[in-house]
């Protein structure tokens, strides 16, 4: 079964826009009529990128891309190879910080690790959601970052398209914050997406099977 289904075109717009669903709405004389679902240009100067925006900038733009390979102990899942790298590239062409040398295969790692590449699934014991457990917290955080804001709600995260442009963005932001005297690599990076004070092992261990499936790569 495929993880990756592109919506309707009502369900897409591009950056700086929104959709309106359809409206039930009623005139002066109290006709009862409806309005069709559309898109319109959003209010302010602020960019704010909505899920019909990320589902619009990944499904309108370059989805040719090599293949990253399988995880080490998991299928395949080649149709997040592009996903990931174009997530990967627009972020980066965006002006945001990344480690140095970073390989799209440590995602599809930390995709392997959070969720088994399951779209739809919960943690047990926090609101952590989807292929990359990306919780309430991060969202809400997201919407108060000066660049590369994000407006989602939790039912959002079910899109693979959507979780991983929030995953990958959320890891340059890490990048960004770690601590002075700190050592700015992807380690860290890793750690800080976790927790920066307890993630050092769930850093070894993205670490640790990353190198497994690099070595397994056919």
């Amino acid at each position: 079964m495929s993880l990756l289904k592109r919506p309707p075109t009502l369900k897409m717009a591009p950056p700086g826009s929104h959709v309106v669903s359809r409206q039930a709405r009623i005139s002066k004389t109290g006709i009862r009529y409806f309005v069709k679902a559309h898109v319109r240009k959003n209010r302010g100067k602020k960019i704010v990128l909505l899920p019909e925006n990320l589902l619009y900038l990944f499904w309108h733009g370059d989805q040719d891309y090599p293949a990253i390979g399988p995880v080490h102990g998991f299928s395949d899942y080649e149709e997040l190879d592009a996903v990931i790298q174009f997530w990967m590239n627009y972020w980066t062409e965006f002006g945001l910080p990344f480690p140095k040398n970073l390989d799209p295969m440590i995602f599809k790692v930390m995709i392997a690790v959070e969720s088994s590449f399951r779209p739809k699934i919960g943690a047990k014991t926090s609101s952590a959601y989807g292929l990359m457990q990306i919780t309430n917290t991060t969202r809400k955080d997201a919407k108060n970052i000066n660049d590369g804001i994000l407006d989602l709600e939790r039912k959002d995260l079910e899109d693979p398209v959507i979780n991983i442009a929030m995953g990958i963005r959320w890891i340059s932001y890490k990048y960004s914050c770690i601590d002075k005297g700190v050592k700015k690599d992807l380690f860290n990076t890793i750690k800080y997406y976790y927790d920066k004070h307890k993630g050092d092992e769930y850093a070894q261990k993205i670490t640790n099977l990353y190198n497994l499936s690099i070595k397994s790569k056919p």
